[in-house]
């Protein structure tokens, strides 16, 4: 018994060290989510309750308020917690995830690509599908004349701190375009952004440049290409050789008021390549979409733009830099299914707010593993063992077996993390980590 209690004692010790229990009650009573002194529910009950009944893969208010219980020692009804559901639980759940964007801290391997800029910042947004009561809160798409109700989180990531420097919830109709200049204010100068197609808007461009940052991104097609000097308009296929497929790689002015300057990449795909993208545009159900010869032709290409200039990053080496682009969507990969994000919000999540704060209770969690689990045990396994630690894989484990990781000491953790966490060792490709690190 008493080696029980002790063990259980230690896990307590443990959960309230890892998430800082002292910082959750103080922002609780903050954002006024909790005001009468000897409360039942306390922040750290609410939060922790949930995030426990999410990783035993049982969201609901029952078993939600009963890891609360487990956690007080008092009973607590889930009529109590549903009653409790309002905008004071979403700003308690806002406020601590800014507070935990916040943290510093240790940086990953610098790769040749972190050596040339200051930051690598990556931005992308991902979409989470709601149970269709929460329509005119999240509106998202239109299928078959119904509204769907579908959120959008917003992202800004340091690659190199592997740290969040702005997260927003937002309506799916919230679009890329529409979030693109959220960036800019954060931007330092000989920052490098990176991120796709659907946020691309000139003037962005130009107030990125402004603020001495760069910039790498795809090129929209349509768009008028002018010439640096003269002004005079260029039509893009001419630049292009008049025989052979080569990359081109040329400074123009885009935009026919804003003249954005930038160096426009041309890189000729496969031929195989080329044929399905071909075929999937001649699919486009987009009727608005007329696309000709010239079209066709520029889909042979993958065309970016960037300021980077070309001693700085070759034409080849500024598209191999682009694809880093695809860490931000393993982190979207990770939150979905490695830590279940999606499967939590289930068809009887119908309460917004209980919607909101889940999200952004959820998002404190995995920003938490993130800081003081893979970046703290990413460097001590490559080094000793030489393996790469998965983000998906760990926040799988560590969202299945969670009293396993926070009762385990550091060295037994390492064990634990070099044994189910890591990348497999293979020849024939590699995976994300091994590509950023030969940048």
């Amino acid at each position: 018994m008493k080696t029980s209690s002790c063990l259980k004692g230690k896990i307590k010790q443990n959960f309230e060290k890892f998430f800082d229990k002292q910082m959750i009650n103080r922002i609780g009573r903050a954002s006024e989510f909790i005001c009468r002194k000897g409360a039942i529910i306390t922040p750290f009950a609410f939060v922790l309750g949930l995030i426990q009944c999410c990783c035993g893969g049982w969201n609901t208010y029952s078993g939600w308020a009963a890891a609360i219980g487990t956690i007080t020692g008092k009973e607590v009804s889930k009529q109590a917690l549903f009653k409790g559901m309002n905008e004071h639980t979403v700003s308690f759940g806002r406020q601590l995830f800014e507070q935990v964007l916040k943290l510093r801290l240790k940086e990953l391997k610098k790769g040749r690509v972190f050596k040339l800029f200051r930051r690598v910042l990556l931005a992308d947004s991902t979409t989470l599908s709601l149970p269709q009561v929460l329509a005119k809160d999240f509106p998202g798409n239109v299928a078959h004349g119904v509204q769907k109700a579908v959120a959008r989180l917003q992202c800004i990531l340091d690659l190199r701190a592997m740290q969040w420097l702005d997260v927003s919830l937002d309506a799916f109709t919230d679009n890329d375009q529409g979030a693109s200049g959220k960036v800019v204010p954060l931007l330092k100068k000989g920052d490098l952004l990176i991120r796709d197609l659907g946020y691309f808007v000139l003037k962005v461009l130009k107030e990125i440049i402004g603020s001495e940052a760069f910039f790498i991104s795809r090129l929209r097609y349509g768009l008028n290409w002018y010439a640096p000097g003269t002004g005079k308009q260029i039509n893009w296929k001419d630049v292009l050789p008049p025989k052979h497929r080569r990359v081109v790689d040329k400074r123009v002015m885009i935009g026919r008021d804003e003249r954005v300057p930038v160096r426009v990449i041309l890189i000729p795909l496969p031929a195989q390549q080329v044929e399905q993208r071909i075929r999937k545009a001649k699919k486009d159900r987009d009727k608005r979409l007329h696309h000709g010869a010239a079209y066709y032709r520029w889909l042979s290409y993958h065309v970016f733009i960037t300021n980077v200039d070309k001693d700085t990053l070759s034409a080849r080496e500024a598209a191999e830099v682009y694809g880093v682009r695809w860490q931000i969507e393993l982190l979207f990969k990770a939150w979905k299914s490695g830590g279940h994000l999606q499967a939590v919000l289930h068809q009887g999540c119908t309460n917004v707010y209980r919607v909101k704060t889940i999200i952004y209770l959820l998002l404190v969690f995995y920003c938490l593993i993130i800081q003081q689990v893979y970046v703290r045990q990413f460097l001590s396994i490559e080094k000793s063992t030489g393996k790469l630690l998965s983000l998906i894989k760990l926040l799988a484990y560590v969202c299945n077996n969670l009293i396993k990781i926070i009762s385990a000491s550091v060295a037994k953790l390492k064990e634990i993390l070099s044994r189910h966490c890591c990348y497999e060792q293979r020849n024939d490709r590699v995976n994300m980590i091994e590509f950023i690190y030969a940048l």
